[in-house]
């Protein structure tokens, strides 16, 4: 078993995928596939399942991966002790589900800390914890994310759920409407792995309704532009609605604070002086919404 041969493993058990793994190594496919060959055929195990363009971990796998996800996390700490990069010493990598709740717990850092840089990614729930847990980023803040053991958390706050109306819909005069009701229109759904649409798929099933899906859209921008053009009902946490005139954000009797934010890290970053400036704040901004 070899370094090249467990980087190999560990890339691809990260991407699920032979391409976006030698992407990551920056090797080709057939260098990958023959490094986790020699590795299967060195431990005598059984790695991987192929299924088409997709892999995923036997239970083998799945233990080897728990160590290696150590192991590099371990080798991740060692760059950033012996950084000699300023810049680098200076800069959090945050990943988020939204960019909300990252802006104003990195104002409130700023405000304090105006020497340190942010950089941040924003992707869906699911593409944001496997950049947590892949060591894209240093830290993530997510909301209502299931993770395991490598993973320490701190609360942010709560948000409640909101129904994103067309100023001129029957429902926009409301000030709060149910599940049932939103059920009677069309509405705009969000993609899956997206935090919003698993609270709102969750709602409907729970209470056995079936919603009319009039549009799936990839992003919360792209479903307040469909909202405003009177193509259906949306869904937006409340620090997400905004002052448009063409949209009322209307109150859902069964989705008040329903949304918990959280940030994240993998335990090793607690060693990070930055990473701690961040939960630091994100604890007080906690204590300021209770």
């Amino acid at each position: 078993m070899t370094y090249s041969q467990l980087r190999a493993f560990h890339a691809l058990a990260l991407e699920k995928s032979l391409l976006r793994a030698a992407e990551k190594l920056y090797l080709t496919q057939p260098a990958v596939s023959i490094q986790i060959r020699n590795l299967e055929q060195d431990c005598a195990r059984t790695l991987f399942r192929r299924c088409g363009n997709s892999v995923g971990l036997t239970e083998d796998g799945l233990a080897l991966f728990e160590l290696s996800c150590q192991m590099f996390e371990a080798e991740e700490r060692a760059k950033q002790l012996f950084s000699q990069s300023d810049q680098r010493l200076r800069t959090i990598h945050l990943g988020a589900d939204g960019p909300h709740v990252a802006l104003d717990l990195i104002a409130a850092v700023s405000k304090d800390n105006p020497q340190i840089n942010f950089k941040v990614t924003l992707a869906n729930a699911d593409t944001t914890k496997e950049s947590l847990l892949g060591l894209k980023v240093d830290a993530a803040v997510m909301a209502n994310a299931n993770v395991d053991s490598r993973v320490i958390t701190q609360p942010i706050c709560r948000q409640s759920l909101m129904a994103l109306i067309p100023v001129k819909h029957p429902l926009s005069d409301r000030k709060l409407v149910s599940m049932s009701e939103l059920a009677s229109y069309p509405l705009i759904f969000r993609e899956n792995g997206s935090n919003t649409q698993r609270i709102v798929d969750q709602a409907f099933l729970s209470r056995n309704i079936t919603p009319i899906v009039m549009l799936v859209m990839g992003s919360r921008e792209g479903v307040k532009e469909a909202v405003a053009r009177g193509l259906g009902i949306g869904f937006v946490f409340d620090r997400e609605s905004s002052q448009d005139l063409r949209c009322v954000a209307i109150k859902v009797q069964e989705l008040g604070g329903s949304n918990n934010d959280m940030l994240y890290c993998l335990k090793f970053q607690q060693q990070n002086p930055l990473v701690k400036i961040l939960f630091d704040v994100a604890k007080q901004l906690s204590q300021q919404c209770l």
